[in-house]
């Protein structure tokens, strides 16, 4: 029931928010991290707290996300550069989710918004605000009935809030490694895993 809870506000926010642009060879400004998020939903009165791990590399173009409930590893999504791969860990199966265009996570870029957004107020930027250390821009984007708050540093989101009333959810980066070497079996199927073409 947790993990359905979070999976289907995860589906909520990407719909809310602009897509990914066309290909490209740098996603961020730096070539290498570890970043660590504090993950909070509210749904009803259930309350979810659990926390997120992103790894990256060659500027963004290679990404992982790990997913805990507790301190267990349950679901990682990654891509290699080339190909999206969701592992979950408890079946030991890997699903190909098709070709990756821009590694796993949203791209901070307020210029993504369409200018239709903007001019209606829909988009504006707001003030910059601190987040695990780091100076980050930051905007809000909202829907009819909901609003998400983005804020981020070198193109990388460290901050996403989003409300829509009765879900609320706060995705927060604790803690950044910069430049660091991140192991290359983080953006593989680990070994022993079955994989599978994704229905999805």
């Amino acid at each position: 029931m947790k993990t359905r809870i979070a999976s289907g506000l995860i589906c909520v926010i990407l719909l809310a928010l602009p897509c990914a642009a066309p290909a490209q060879t740098k996603k961020y400004d730096i070539k290498s991290g570890i970043i660590t998020f504090d993950y909070i939903i509210f749904a009803g009165k259930a309350k979810i707290t659990d926390k997120k791990i992103v790894y990256f590399d060659d500027y963004g173009m290679k990404e992982c996300r790990e997913e805990f409930e507790g301190n267990k590893l349950t679901k990682s999504f990654f891509s290699d550069g080339k190909t999206l791969y969701t592992v979950i860990h408890a079946t030991k199966t890997a699903f190909k989710r098709g070709d990756a265009f821009r590694g796993t996570e949203l791209r901070f870029d307020m210029n993504e918004l369409s200018a239709k957004e903007k001019e209606s107020g829909k988009a504006k930027k707001l003030e910059n605000i601190i987040v695990a250390g780091k100076t980050c821009e930051s905007f809000e984007r909202r829907g009819n009935s909901d609003r998400t708050v983005l804020a981020g540093w070198n193109h990388i989101v460290l901050l996403t809030d989003y409300d829509a009333g009765t879900m609320k959810s706060t995705t927060k980066a604790v803690s950044i490694q910069e430049n660091v070497s991140v192991p290359p079996d983080k953006f593989m199927v680990p070994a022993g895993y079955k994989v599978q073409q994704s229905t999805l």
